[in-house]
């Protein structure tokens, strides 16, 4: 048996259309050993047996022959990311973490490049350059540009995604660099660092700033939070939202628990402009 790289983590929550073209492009860049788990967040039972194919192990989808182990697993009640990614987490146990959410599509050479940036030991989470679906037909989502090139602060502490929206070709959008935070949309972590922070914080519930809170965790360790540009996705964003209303309602408070850990640390303070 090969020895597993990476172990991808997607966490999905009911949109099985997303899931396929997640899944497909995994297959496609798998071109290093992966393992592929899926933590099912109490999807809907009717439509996953459906759906039953995308839980299983696709061969003639594994082109690289790569895909070491597939392990999917179904939460009986809504336990929202953190829950989710952490029991993820657990399904293997391979040296890298990789969370991809459900609505995220990787370039083919994704994982041959992450290997490569996460070779550097002072850099301890890996995010990637994202932009909106090219097929995306809406005005919030314009198709083809900028999604996500890092995480910055403004200076009224709120957290923003600079250049949103830029075309990807635009050089600014094209540097790696350290950053504030990276989305957890597509978040990448060695797992003895993954552990050594607790996994995400269950006190953020259902989701939202779990992952910028997990990335100052890493930062206070002493490792850098990277953007990198050899790193590309895309991603839908809020497609979860579009099947559960209910899914942002903890965003608010969650910048709160998050502002009221993090303020008196001094480590939240305007970087916005850096990206300019």
């Amino acid at each position: 048996m090969k020895n597993t790289i990476i172990d991808v983590v997607i966490t999905f929550a009911g949109r099985f259309d997303f899931l396929e073209k997640c899944l497909n492009s995994i297959y496609r860049g798998a071109t290093v050993p992966i393992t592929i788990n899926i933590l099912d967040d109490a999807s809907d039972k009717k439509k996953k047996l459906e759906n039953s194919h995308l839980f299983q192990y696709d061969k003639s989808k594994d082109v690289h022959e790569n895909v070491v182990s597939f392990h999917s697993k179904r939460n009986e009640k809504t336990e929202g990311f953190p829950r989710s990614a952490n029991g993820g987490s657990k399904l293997s146990n391979s040296r890298i973490i990789c969370f991809i959410s459900d609505d995220v599509e990787i370039f083919p050479d994704y994982f041959d490049n992450l290997v490569k940036v996460l070779e550097d030991e002072t850099i301890g989470i890996a995010g990637a350059r994202l932009m909106f679906p090219l097929d995306s037909l809406t005005e919030s989502r314009p198709a083809g540009k900028i999604q996500h090139v890092g995480v910055s602060i403004g200076i009224r502490g709120e957290a923003n995604h600079p250049l949103l929206g830029w075309s990807s070709d635009n050089p600014k959008t094209m540097v790696s660099r350290e950053c504030f935070a990276v989305t957890g949309a597509l978040y990448a972590i060695r797992r003895d660092l993954f552990r050594a922070v607790g996994g995400f914080d269950l006190i953020f519930g259902r989701g939202y700033w779990e992952d910028v809170d997990m990335c100052l965790k890493v930062r206070q360790m002493g490792y850098r939070i990277w953007i990198d540009a050899g790193l590309n996705g895309y991603h839908y964003g809020g497609a979860t939202l579009e099947i559960d209303q209910t899914h942002g309602m903890d965003f608010n408070k969650n910048a709160a628990i998050f502002r009221s850990r993090w303020e008196k640390l001094g480590l939240i303070t305007p970087d916005i402009w850096t990206y300019g």
